[in-house]
């Protein structure tokens, strides 16, 4: 059982599908949504691979299945191809939301396509959201796949406004992927469809934990780019709480948040082994999901996350230690640079 080989043939079919939806597009938007779609497709060379995104609804689908007669079955796996284009398409979508609020960081990127061009490319996209995830549902259950798009959409919008005014790695964790909210819609589909909507709470809290050990790996990677933007980080939110304390514990009248510099993110990486301690708090949700671990598949992409960002603070400490066996003086002077 392999969380991805054994879906290789589904997501070729995806991407084909996704393909096919987007080469539709009216000229030249299409070829701008190609470009876009080609950024993530899992078969193009250097994509950024979503894999939690494509490979969600078939993970449910193989675990359903085993459940149910095999008319039903043979449904349920209709159902999580049209749940995954719904994913693959909602992703770009909101993906172009993110980017339209960050326009400066966009425009000067060289190869980033013009903003007016985003802003009918992101609703032809959301509209093939729509358009899959209501393929993907029965009649019957129209009604309620409505009801719980409307919250998570609302889920998504607070997490993109206050996210970092709320702190919400230190103060609301459960709420660091509600970024990610649309798509516990393809989960709450195929949940209905197999009338097990009574296991969606479990189910649902086994993937956000997931979804967070997702943003941190995210945010480990991508500390530095964060920091230059103003971006919420995880990482970044619990270095600057690290620095705050030692501050506050040195002049108690402290009340201004530390606006933390490249050098004091490289100080508590290699001086303070904050990546341990990350790693720590992000194997401690895989630990309090066991129990809840609802889904075989899911539960192998979480460890595999874990024993990403393992692998990432392993690198740090032996790069800490080879530093160091040039001599201390140059070990600082490099962490300046």
């Amino acid at each position: 059982m392999d969380w991805l080989e054994d879906f290789r043939p589904q997501l070729e079919r995806l991407f084909q599908q996704a393909e096919k939806r987007v080469r539709a597009f009216p000229a030249p938007l299409h070829e701008i949504g190609l470009r876009y779609l080609s950024a993530f497709d899992i078969r193009t060379r250097g994509s950024t691979k979503n894999y939690i995104c494509y490979l969600l609804p078939f993970w449910l689908e193989r675990m359903l299945s085993a459940r149910l007669e095999s008319s039903t079955s043979d449904a349920l796996l209709q159902t999580a191809r049209q749940a995954a284009l719904g994913n693959v398409m909602g992703m770009l979508h909101f993906f172009i939301q993110d980017d339209l609020m960050d326009t400066a960081q966009q425009q000067a990127a060289e190869d980033a396509p013009d903003m007016r061009s985003l802003i009918p490319l992101s609703q032809l996209l959301h509209s093939e959201f729509i358009q899959a995830m209501s393929a993907a549902t029965s009649s019957q259950h129209h009604d309620q796949l409505w009801e719980y798009y409307q919250d998570l959409s609302a889920e998504w919008a607070s997490a993109v406004y206050d996210e970092s005014e709320s702190d919400y790695f230190l103060h609301a964790q459960h709420r660091v992927a509600g970024k990610a909210s649309p798509i516990k819609l393809s989960v709450i589909i195929m949940m209905l469809e197999a009338n097990l909507s009574s296991q969606l709470p479990a189910l649902l809290e086994q993937l956000e934990r997931v979804l967070l050990v997702l943003q941190m790996n995210d945010d480990a990677a991508d500390w530095r780019e964060d920091l230059a933007s103003g971006s919420y980080n995880c990482l970044l939110s619990l270095i600057r709480h690290e620095y705050d304390a030692l501050e506050q514990h040195a002049d108690e009248a402290l009340s201004t948040p530390t606006v933390l510099t490249e050098v004091q993110v490289q100080q508590a990486i290699y001086d303070r082994h904050i990546l341990q301690r990350y790693t720590s708090m992000a194997a401690d949700s895989y630990i309090a999901a066991d129990t809840a671990s609802l889904n075989p598949y899911l539960s192998q992409f979480h460890a595999y996350l874990i024993r990403q960002l393992t692998r990432m603070s392993e690198q740090v400490e032996q790069h800490r230690s080879l530093l160091l066996q040039q001599g201390s003086i140059w070990y600082y002077a490099k962490l300046s640079n």
